[in-house]
């Protein structure tokens, strides 16, 4: 089976488990949704780690983010997501930085992924089952939904951000979680 495919079955599983919220694992989600961000920000890091500093202001083309930014745009919508359910409260410290060097971002990274991992350890299941107002002209989520979205696109950025390392001839870090 080819990689596509095999990602292709892992997604259509996850979404499947996703749209079965009714039928619970045990009451392990909460626990298991708090683990499996702990790896999405120790390996988001990893990743922030591998370009150098002076990488950071790599952009592959002109219309796109720097590597700097790339990260940074990961910090600010996780933060976003997850503030659905604190009505949307974003703490100041949380406002994007004006500096897109190495050690700013990795601040707000792990600024934005602790804020994200304290507002989830206080949720609780009915958080999650609950709706939260969607995105102007976009209707109501639930929690999940809005968990979801944060990995998901977490996942889609850092990926990006894989690829900036390659174009730098930087070997990413091995995925491990």
């Amino acid at each position: 089976m080819n990689r596509r495919k095999a990602i292709g079955r892992v997604l259509m599983g996850a979404a499947a488990a996703a749209a079965a919220v009714p039928a619970r694992a045990a009451g392990k989600e909460l626990e298991v949704l708090l683990a499996r961000w702990e790896k999405a920000h120790a390996f988001t890091l990893q990743v922030a780690d591998a370009m150098p500093p002076e990488g950071y202001d790599f952009e592959p083309k002109p219309d796109m983010r720097t590597y700097g930014q790339v990260l940074q745009h990961i910090a600010t919508n996780n933060a976003f997501y997850i503030s659905r359910f604190k009505a949307g409260a974003i703490p100041d410290s949380l406002a994007p930085p004006e500096k897109f060097d190495k050690e700013t971002t990795k601040k707000y990274l792990v600024q934005s992924f602790d804020f994200c991992a304290g507002v989830l350890k206080a949720i609780t299941e009915a958080d999650l089952d609950k709706s939260y107002p969607g995105r102007p002209n976009t209707p109501p989520q639930t929690g999940w939904d809005w968990v979801l979205h944060a990995f998901i696109h977490t996942a889609h950025h850092r990926g990006y951000a894989e690829v900036y390392l390659r174009e730098k001839n930087i070997t990413p870090p091995r995925y491990s979680v």
